[in-house]
């Protein structure tokens, strides 16, 4: 099964890169956004964070999201029209060594993500560097394994590749809006507060913003593990969504084109 699994994870990053619209994507606008974004808003804070760091927490979030979903969801979509999924699982590869390998390739090309853009904000905008690497990772990559199941199932409900925008330009707008990116979050009414701590993006952008600073929601500072333990809530409901998201997998991703 291993062996597979890398074997197809060989393939997918090489169908990846010699790709450029995925390259783009996937890699330069979030960039883009990271670079200039910061320089199109005033000083200050935002949430009790500078307001750099602000901003870089919200354009993770919408890297992720357009990597770990858009981007995988589209790629599932074209693959199943075009019939070489229905190709793939005739050969010796079994099912979960192709999940296996479009999986890691957006685990991989996601730390890449990562990576640039806390590079731009450091070397760009002069933001410190994470207090927290270690839980910034493995945040970042919680979260790109929730939106990649989310996308394996969603994907099973796309008749064809023109539709994949009518779901994925709402989840990126979803995104952008409870990440803090586009309006601060100490902004939201009540409702929305609520809505948005049973929904993978503010708790993605929480554990981003508590790894970037140090210390937690209430402002207390945390150290490496603590920052992991004041997580928790953060955790379930990332969990509660991946289960789910790999429940609706099972039941809805299709191996066959579909029509209309």
């Amino acid at each position: 099964m291993t062996a597979y699994t890398f074997a197809h994870f060989r393939l997918t990053q090489k169908l990846f890169w010699r790709t450029p619209m995925s390259v783009g994507v996937a890699l330069f606008f979030p960039v883009l956004f990271g670079g200039l974004m910061p320089m199109m808003l005033p000083g200050g804070t935002r949430d009790g964070a500078p307001v750099e760091v602000a901003i870089m927490t919200g354009v993770i979030v919408m890297g992720v999201a357009i990597l770990g979903f858009m981007t995988l969801m589209e790629s599932f979509v074209i693959r199943r029209q075009l019939l070489i999924l229905k190709r793939l699982r005739g050969t010796e590869l079994p099912d979960l060594a192709i999940f296996g390998g479009e999986i890691l390739t957006v685990l991989s090309v996601g730390l890449l993500q990562l990576v640039l853009i806390v590079g731009i904000a450091r070397t760009v905008h002069g933001v410190e560097l994470p207090a927290n690497p270690a839980l910034l990772v493995v945040t970042v990559l919680f979260g790109l394994a929730v939106f990649a199941a989310m996308a394996v199932a969603v994907s099973g409900r796309i008749p064809a590749q023109g539709s994949t925008v009518v779901v994925s330009l709402p989840f990126l707008l979803l995104a952008i809006g409870l990440s803090g990116f586009a309006y601060p979050v100490s902004a939201f009414p009540d409702w929305l507060r609520t809505v948005s701590s049973f929904l993978p993006f503010g708790r993605l952008a929480e554990g981003i913003g508590i790894a970037y600073l140090g210390r937690d929601l209430a402002g207390h500072a945390v150290g490496v593990f603590e920052g992991f333990l004041v997580m928790w809530p953060a955790w379930l409901v990332l969990a509660a969504w991946l289960v789910l998201s790999l429940l609706a997998a099972k039941r809805w991703f299709k191996w066959e084109p579909r029509r209309g």
